[in-house]
Parts: C-alpha cells; sequence; structure tokens
C-alpha cells in the first residue's frame, strides 16, 4: 500500500466504497459494447471492422470500444482528465486489454492522440499517452509518443455537433515523414469516440505516410 492509499484511499467511482476504484457490484453497471459497429456508418459490424463498402485508402480499417461512455465508465474519464486523478488509468487499461478480441490485427505500434501542446501543457499530461504507455506494457507492443503531432489549438470537441467537430479537427495534425511507419498496422489510442472525427483525421495523417492499417482503440464510445 502507498502513503497516499492512507490519506486519500481510493473510492469506487460510482458507489464510493472504499478501497477500489470500481468495486464488484459497480463493475456490473459498466456498459461493455457488446455489439461492435464500423467506425463509418456505425451499423453493426464483426468485432469492428470497416464494413467494404464504407472502406476508403485513408480511411480507419476498424474501431474497438470498450464500453458506452456513461455510468461509471464516464466517471472515470472525467477524474482522470478532469480531476487529475492520472492512476485511474490502470484499471481502465485492464478492462480493455482483456476485452480485446481475438480477431483484431496485430499491432506493430501504438501511437497516442496527441493534445496541443499549450492544451497538454495545462492539463500537465495527456491522457491518451497515459493509457498508451500502460497498454503498451501489458500487450508488449512499442509506442510512439512523440511521431503524431497537434499542430492546431482546437476548441473543445465536445462543445460541438458533428459537423462541426469535424470542421473543427481538419488540419490539426502533422506526423513527420518516417520509415518505421512504412506499412506498418497502427493501433491509434484515445479515452473517447462520439463522432470519430478526431481518430479518422489522425488516420489521414498516418495513412499518407505509407501506413497499411490503422485501428481507433478508445475506453468509450458515445
Amino acid at each position: 500500500m502507498h502513503l497516499l492509499d492512507i490519506f486519500f484511499p481510493r473510492r469506487c467511482v460510482s458507489c464510493g466504497k472504499i478501497g477500489v476504484y470500481f468495486c464488484n457490484n459497480c463493475i456490473k453497471k459498466i456498459d461493455f459494447i457488446d455489439r461492435s459497429i464500423c467506425p463509418v456508418c456505425e451499423k453493426p459490424a464483426i468485432d469492428g471492422f470497416t464494413h467494404p463498402k464504407c472502406h476508403s485508402p485513408y480511411g480507419l480499417d476498424g474501431m474497438y470500444a470498450l464500453a458506452h461512455f456513461k455510468g461509471p465508465v464516464k466517471k472515470a474519464i472525467h477524474l482522470l482528465k478532469y480531476n487529475f486523478v492520472t492512476d485511474m488509468a490502470e484499471p481502465l487499461c485492464d478492462f480493455l486489454v482483456k476485452g480485446l478480441p481475438n480477431t483484431l490485427p496485430k499491432f506493430d505500434l501504438l501511437v497516442p492522440v496527441p493534445l496541443h501542446q499549450k492544451k497538454e501543457k495545462e492539463r500537465g499530461f495527456n491522457q491518451s499517452l497515459v493509457l498508451t504507455k500502460i497498454i503498451s506494457k501489458k500487450l508488449n507492443i512499442p509506442y510512439c509518443p512523440s511521431i503524431l503531432k497537434r499542430i492546431r489549438l482546437t476548441v473543445p470537441q465536445a462543445d460541438l455537433s458533428g459537423r462541426e467537430r469535424r470542421n473543427n479537427i481538419k488540419g490539426a495534425f502533422y506526423c513527420a515523414k518516417s520509415t518505421i511507419l512504412t506499412d506498418k498496422t497502427i493501433g491509434l489510442i484515445d479515452d473517447v469516440a462520439t463522432t470519430r472525427s478526431t481518430l479518422m483525421e489522425c488516420c489521414l495523417v498516418l495513412k499518407r505516410l505509407q501506413v497499411k492499417r490503422v485501428w481507433g482503440v478508445v475506453l468509450a464510445h458515445g
């Protein structure tokens, strides 16, 4: 037990029970996604693979989301991002890794969705990078924290409609040309995907540099 656990004990994000962030009873309240969708049309898709008719050369090849963005998972993500409870990432990543289907392609590299430098400085960390480091260790897959950069400061996506989100994020990312990306299958890590605009824009930038496949991997969708 850490000293901090004595003075600031962990509490269940849902019921407040002391000891863990997710008690056994409240884990049952998590709305895990049991029916994956195509990241383009949002219709049911086997294990999250993009439908052949929806697929495009610069688009996502698929997406895995752990749970719907509500209940205990939503509370946990908000605590992680806005209350700086970074150790909340560990149990969330445990859930995510255990839920990954065996049919997913083998990722060569994990890449976190970047924050703009100003935003990251204000928050003190990039939650997607925190998640990526943990997932990388659990899956024994290398990650690259800096190859994808956010070069334009955008307004928060949560405040925008679907169309506004797509316009807001357009041209916001840059990726330096690198041979480590060529013909690779990338797992693009983020906390939440709503319209998937951010994932799609990152994917576009990566695939322009000869990345073979890009999958979105997120904690929550909705």
